[in-house]
């Protein structure tokens, strides 16, 4: 067994061959917290998912677990099963009650094949009033995992290592309180909605909508499509159209890592324009500038949204918001999208805006048709001049989301 010295850096291939490790941290410290954080190559924590700790035993697909009691915890890692942004796997301890130069020894064991590879023992030697201790990282360079031997003291508890890492901890949270940072981000995120009005109400309500399936902590990227035919002039002249947005908005703040949605116009074509967040959200609709076009087609959007998904090559699942007037042209291709978008982790969301005489047939055909890996849409639709109570449209927005949630996950699609 390889011991292992403060600030020593090697190969995992030099300890072993094997890609599921346990890492087992003992710190011999009254109440020590012991956790691990997933990062990306810039150490920076952009899915908390992936922070395992005793309040958060595993990650969406397990790859990392814990289990243990006390200051004595083993991580279970399965390498070859993170996802590609997680680049980086750090194991600390932390205390809010006693710095942890009260630790009276203690060490961070690797095991891998069912023996003991590498040991780092554990000292208080140096630390003073930190209350944080990086301990050992495991790291992707250069196409291989190597093994970092950090043993580096923080000031601060969790809650400041989590900052560090590019976590948001609510400014009036407790230090001592080891919350899911999901809750967390969403204080933060509320907070900063009180200076844009009437966006505090609109996201409790959308809260409550989730939480009544269950969905309090979900995590999803959101992206809004919207129809720009002609068809949709008074929609977006009425102000309609920068309802929605709100809307959307306040959805993305509950289940979005940033409260950001992703925005794509289309007609005939498609094209993306950019984000809408807290920050822009008053001006973001009156601010757009494009041409109304002569004729609706779902499948360069639909094409474009999910190249960009799997583009991004997140953990987190994609919820589209899609608010159209009318059926599609070329109803062949757009089935053909939705059948082969059913074994991606895409839920998409159809909004029918009905103005006058409109025939919603082909996206009802859309939302009840066979042959798809899980049933990944939904379909609803509303009269025009939109004036649905927000506790009703929420409703209908995150309908059907909690059953995907579920079905995506036995599927294994997530």
């Amino acid at each position: 067994m390889q011991d292992l010295a403060p600030g020593q850096k090697l190969k995992l291939s030099d300890l072993t061959p094997q890609r599921q490790l346990n890492v087992t941290v003992d710190v011999q410290h009254p109440d020590a917290d012991l956790s691990v954080f997933g990062l990306d190559a810039d150490r920076q924590l952009k899915d908390d998912r992936y922070f395992v700790f005793f309040n958060q035993p595993s990650s969406p697909g397990g790859e990392l677990t814990v289990s243990g009691s006390g200051t004595s915890r083993t991580f279970m890692v399965k390498l070859d099963a993170l996802p590609a942004g997680i680049e980086r796997l750090m194991f600390a301890a932390t205390s809010d009650s006693q710095p942890l130069n009260a630790m009276r020894g203690g060490a961070v064991t690797l095991a891998a094949g069912g023996g003991d590879v590498a040991r780092m023992p554990l000292s208080a030697s140096g630390l003073t009033g930190e209350k944080a201790l990086m301990l050992l990282e495991l790291y992707r360079h250069s196409g291989e995992w190597r093994v970092a031997a950090v043993n580096q003291g923080f000031n601060g508890g969790l809650k400041a290592l989590l900052e560090y890492f590019g976590g948001e901890a609510s400014p009036d949270a407790p230090a001592a309180t080891a919350v899911s940072l999901v809750k967390e981000r969403q204080a933060v995120l509320l907070k900063k909605a009180e200076s844009t009005p009437g966006m505090v109400n609109l996201i409790k309500q959308a809260a409550v909508s989730l939480e009544k399936r269950g969905l309090a902590e979900a995590r999803y990227r959101v992206k809004l499509v919207l129809d720009i035919s002609a068809s949709m002039t008074g929609e977006f002249r009425s102000g309609a159209v920068n309802e929605l947005v709100r809307r959307a908005l306040a959805l993305a703040t509950r289940l979005d890592d940033d409260g950001q949605v992703d925005v794509y116009l289309f007609g005939l074509q498609a094209q993306r324009r950019g984000k809408v967040s807290l920050d822009n959200v008053n001006d973001f609709v009156p601010g757009l500038k494009f041409g109304f076009e002569g004729g609706t087609n779902y499948v360069p959007v639909m094409k474009m949204v999910r190249d960009d998904s799997r583009a991004e090559q997140s953990a987190d699942p994609v919820l589209v918001l899609f608010i159209t007037d009318g059926a599609t042209s070329n109803r062949p291709a757009a089935e053909r999208e939705m059948l082969d978008a059913s074994s991606e982790p895409i839920f998409w969301k159809f909004m029918g805006i009905e103005a006058g005489r409109v025939n919603f047939e082909f996206l009802e055909k859309l939302d009840d048709m066979p042959g798809r890996a899980v049933d990944n849409a939904d379909f609803f639709k509303v009269r025009s001049p939109i004036n649905l109570p927000d506790a009703e449209l929420f409703e209908l927005l995150v309908n059907e989301l909690d059953s995907w949630d579920r079905d995506s996950r036995k599927a294994g699609l997530r």
